[in-house]
């Protein structure tokens, strides 16, 4: 005869036994639930990131309009435009011929050259595209009238860092193909 203790133990053991399988089984569904679960929060993760990063390109492309928009604003003020006149119906051909200039002209073509030195530097750092900087500004023609006082002015202080912006942007804009 068995006796009461042993049965009781051989019981005990074997449904011991069955639970812990159950928990296996419990835990194994657990883990695949869960890995759905992460699953399914990493996807909305990236695509949460591919949003946020589709709204800073946006937030990009507005500060750029908003930027190259204040600049054209100040390029139409009064004053801008009165240089812009002088220069374009100045003619130079030599640093020699500016220097003959009353001061007046010569801060004209001073102030041109740096409005589009201010432009070919936030074009050639990225901020503003260099089709769009062509197409609101005259940019080739102001390298055109501007040319000879650029040049001279780099000779007179034995510097090429003059206006070197403008230059990278007249250059960019040469290489770029016609958008006609």
């Amino acid at each position: 005869m068995i006796s009461p203790l042993a049965l009781s133990f051989d019981s005990i053991s074997s449904d011991a036994t069955l639970l812990a399988s159950i928990a296996i089984i419990l835990g194994t569904i657990f883990v695949v639930i869960e890995m759905k679960d992460n699953r399914r929060l990493v996807e909305a993760s990236y695509k949460q990131a591919n949003t946020a990063a589709m709204q800073l390109e946006q937030n990009h492309e507005l500060a750029t309009v908003d930027l190259i928009t204040k600049i054209y604003d100040t390029a139409n003020s009064l004053e801008v435009q009165r240089s812009w006149f002088t220069v374009v119906n100045t003619e130079i051909s030599s640093y020699e011929d500016f220097e003959k200039l009353p001061d007046e002209k010569k801060l004209a073509f001073q102030q041109i050259a740096s409005l589009f030195e201010s432009i070919g530097l936030l074009v050639g750092k990225g901020y503003v595209k260099a089709d769009l900087a062509d197409d609101m500004f005259a940019t080739q023609l102001a390298w055109e009238k501007l040319e000879p006082f650029i040049t001279g002015t780099r000779k007179r202080f034995a510097s090429e860092d003059y206006f070197v912006w403008m230059e990278k942007l007249h250059t960019r804009l040469q290489n770029m193909p016609s958008s006609e």
